[in-house]
């Protein structure tokens, strides 16, 4: 909720607060027992008494009990409040009460009629802030669907390269005339990897097996792209076949192998997936020209990679980059559910 509107907000409770107890004075003919000042000072003083109960409700015990679904404490608050805040009122018949004087008139017919406004005071407080907090999970749950609808772009949209696709093509072409199976295989996989990116990239999640598969795709289109003699281990341990993850995730940390790296025989590249409990754990390493350009991110920039991270996997991800001695490496744990 934007500060105007809950500035705004505040203010009209105010404003409500303080007339009802306006008019209320005047209904209890304070202002024809009293002087202008004493009756000023008696109003803005339960004007006071009131917001102090209000907002007890509204920032203390809603935030620290309610919402935290400690609703037995948060009722004994209440409750607590509102049985204590009546005697504030009169609390100079209270003292002379301690003092040993007597109650000075104080009625018990009094003291639940302000017990009951305490209680709606109190109980005001908190159904407002419930309300704003419910504005605010509204809007953030737009925020969450908007900034996911831009990252599934950015993905679809840096997966269709079109200079890797030509590139493929090209390649293909040239298999045609000597290697004619060859060719045809290498179009199944584009197809593959194609339809993959326009069947997955807006799903939340899918199964790790189809996400490593397309991988194994990619790299392969990339190795037949480079037409050299690439050495690649690739290593999956402990994997279940139940587990899922945000679809394409992964993917950008090995275009930069190949974007950036040094992807030939005497260079090997390390990709292992393995599991462990409810982590799963991606490791991705290979060699760079350390006179040169550095690994320095993915295929569509390490901040989007970081920020789909934390879009779908919040407070459930470690990541860490390494780039030293001619070596970049990248270490991902999730923490995930297989269910």
């Amino acid at each position: 909720m934007k500060k105007s509107v809950l500035y705004s907000l505040h203010g009209f409770v105010w404003f409500c607060d303080l007339c009802i107890i306006f008019l209320a004075s005047l209904a209890g003919n304070l202002w024809a027992n009293e002087n202008a000042v004493v009756s000023l000072v008696g109003i803005l003083g339960i004007f006071a008494w009131s917001l102090a109960l209000f907002y007890l409700g509204y920032s203390l015990f809603t935030p620290k009990f309610y919402l935290r679904q400690k609703y037995f404490t948060f009722i004994l608050s209440i409750l607590g409040a509102s049985l204590i805040f009546p005697l504030i009122v009169n609390i100079e018949k209270v003292i002379s009460a301690i003092a040993g004087n007597g109650w000075m008139g104080y009625s018990v017919s009094g003291y639940i009629q302000v017990l009951f406004l305490s209680l709606f005071i109190c109980v005001s407080g908190v159904f407002l802030r419930i309300f704003i907090n419910w504005i605010n999970r509204q809007q953030e749950k737009k925020e969450f669907e908007n900034e996911k609808l831009k990252s599934q772009l950015i993905v679809l949209n840096n997966q269709n390269n079109p200079h890797f696709i030509f590139n493929v093509l090209n390649n293909i072409d040239s298999l045609i005339p000597s290697k004619p199976a060859k060719a045809s295989e290498t179009i199944n996989k584009l197809s593959e990897l194609l339809r993959y990116i326009y069947s997955n990239s807006e799903k939340d999640k899918v199964s790790l097996h189809s996400e490593i598969e397309y991988i194994e795709n990619y790299i392969e289109l990339q190795t037949l792209r480079l037409d050299n003699d690439i050495k690649i281990q690739f290593d999956k341990e402990n994997l279940s076949e139940h587990i899922q993850v945000v679809p394409m995730l992964f993917l950008p940390f090995i275009e930069n192998v190949f974007k950036h790296g040094l992807a030939d025989a005497e260079h090997p590249i390390n990709i292992k997936f393995s599991s462990r409990k409810n982590e799963l754990l991606f490791a991705c390493k290979n060699s760079f020209d350390s006179t040169g350009n550095k690994n320095t991110g993915s295929g569509y920039g390490l901040s989007n990679i970081i920020k789909r991270l934390d879009l779908m996997y919040p407070s459930k991800y470690n990541l860490s980059l390494d780039n030293k001695e001619g070596i970049y490496s990248v270490s991902l744990v999730l923490h995930i559910d297989e269910n």
